[in-house]
């Protein structure tokens, strides 16, 4: 093949196990070979649409097969598949289809209501129409695993959200961390919980899954009992979502006598995560797994190993085979052991660069990612995520990160999330209480005297239902220090 791409991987698996089950969707399953002529037909009838080498096709939507399908025939054309949060604001969604000059849309029925400037080809009317009618004949595009193939962005949390370019190189490098550290098998099975216009929906599970010949069972609804119901009834092995996805599943009624005995791992990362929720899957016996990782680097910088689970829990663990990583000071100089610095990455997983933004540089001249993240590592080398660099705020007696005092709230028995933000060199806190729980700020304060300095202890304790955050969990502090200045 010509083709050494991961636009390939589906057909090269077709090749050795083509009646191995792939993909899963309500009652419909496709095979390998099925999944493999599906892609052609359409890597066929988009480049009948004028889709071509380096062209960029933009996705729209919740999760749904056709994400995956469309993702590995764009690839097999040597273009860009560059998906876009369907629930941004419409403005923001022109604007980055605009800036990637957008060949075509492919959307969903919601999203199709969200204008862009370029051609849409609609998920719910076109899309299979476009299938039937296409060729299913061979092609073999020359792609070289230095060409760009995704182009998703980041979350626009702190700004406009920037496009980030991954190669062939940079998503196969990571499969290949991401089996360096995990015990992935050919009869692995694992559903897609994470959105896919998210690296880590795509990149954490699923294409290791598919690489190995597994099968990914993409949901139809994606709430928590859906979730959990299939977990169960197909016997799901390896699994992926963000902590507030995962909580949710654990307030589900199914939750307690839901049979788990088949999931080997469970991994979660993209926010911090509550001790209490890692001890929650490991007393089901679930071996629960915080990592590490940003779009930047396809995700993965960081896995927690099994071992490990307990005795570093909290820990987003160490850096898989082909990834290096290392603590600094401002001034570039290593840290120290349990010394708070910017955390910095380097690998072949990592990104080429931002999307025309070449006045953004964060990657240096050997290669070292600046992630923008405070971290710290331990006398074993094990590394702790604190926070966002951005989001620590100075007080007279030092620099506090706010995610150091989220997790002392957290320990708290009554409280189940806690958001911090720096207002005038003081914390401000906001807390959400666990159902039927009560505590006063006063309490709170006091226990936070006995696990922070003096100085990171938060000036105030508000309580509300809930805290602003992202699809991913990300927490938005602008929306809290809204909060505080309002009158």
């Amino acid at each position: 093949m010509m083709d050494q791409g991961v636009g390939s991987w589906i057909e090269r698996r077709a090749r050795t196990a083509p009646e191995g089950i792939a993909l899963v969707h309500g009652e419909v399953a496709w095979t390998y070979a099925q999944l493999a002529a599906r892609i052609r037909r359409l890597a066929n009838g988009l480049r009948a649409r004028g889709v071509a080498r380096g062209d960029r096709v933009v996705w729209l939507g919740a999760n749904h097969p056709a994400f995956l399908e469309l993702f590995f025939a764009v690839s097999r054309l040597g273009a860009v598949l560059a998906p876009i949060n369907h629930r941004l604001e419409p403005a923001t969604i022109a604007a980055l289809a605009s800036t990637y000059g957008a060949t075509l849309v492919v959307a969903d029925g919601p999203s199709l209501r969200i204008p862009t400037a370029a051609p849409r080809l609609a998920l719910d009317t076109d899309y299979e129409p476009l299938l039937a009618r296409a060729s299913d004949a061979p092609l073999d595009v020359a792609v070289a695993l230095a060409d760009v193939c995704l182009l998703p962005h980041t979350s626009g949390t702190t700004g406009a959200p920037k496009g980030i370019q991954l190669t062939h190189a940079n998503l196969t490098w990571n499969v290949v961390n991401f089996l360096s550290v995990s015990d992935f098998r050919a009869d692995d099975v694992t559903v897609a919980i994470a959105p896919f216009f998210r690296t880590g929906g795509l990149g954490t599970n699923v294409l290791p899954v598919l690489f190995k010949g597994g099968t990914v069972i993409v949901p139809e609804h994606g709430t928590p009992d859906e979730i959990l119901e299939l977990v169960t009834r197909h016997r799901v092995t390896i699994g992926f979502g963000n902590p507030d996805l995962l909580d949710a599943l654990t307030r589900c009624l199914a939750w307690p006598d839901a049979d788990l005995s088949t999931i080997r791992v469970f991994m979660t990362g993209g926010a911090p995560v509550p001790e209490r929720l890692l001890r929650t899957y490991l007393a089901r016996g679930v071996t629960f797994l915080q990592g590490y990782g940003l779009s930047e680097a396809s995700p993965m910088v960081l896995m927690l190993d099994a071992a490990s689970a307990l005795r570093k829990v909290g820990s987003a663990g160490t850096p898989p085979l082909l990834v290096d990583v290392r603590v600094a000071r401002p001034d570039g100089t290593t840290c120290a052991p349990d010394e708070t610095g910017e955390l910095f990455a380097r690998g072949p997983n990592i990104m080429t660069g931002y999307w025309q933004r070449p006045d953004l540089h964060p990657i240096d001249d050997d290669g070292w990612l600046a992630t923008g993240d405070a971290a710290r590592t331990d006398a074993d080398g094990y590394v702790w995520i604190v926070d966002r660099v951005a989001d620590g705020y100075v007080t007279p007696a030092g620099t506090v990160y706010p995610g150091d005092v989220e997790r002392a709230l957290a320990g708290h028995a009554a409280v189940i999330d806690a958001g911090v933000v720096g207002v005038a060199g003081r914390g401000a806190a906001f807390v959400v209480l666990a159902p039927g729980a009560t505590v006063t700020e006063r309490e709170l304060l006091e226990h936070c005297r006995t696990r922070l300095a003096a100085h990171a202890v938060p000036a105030s304790i508000g309580f509300v239902d809930r805290l602003p955050r992202t699809s991913v969990g990300k927490l938005m502090r602008h929306e809290l220090a809204a909060r505080v200045t309002r009158p």
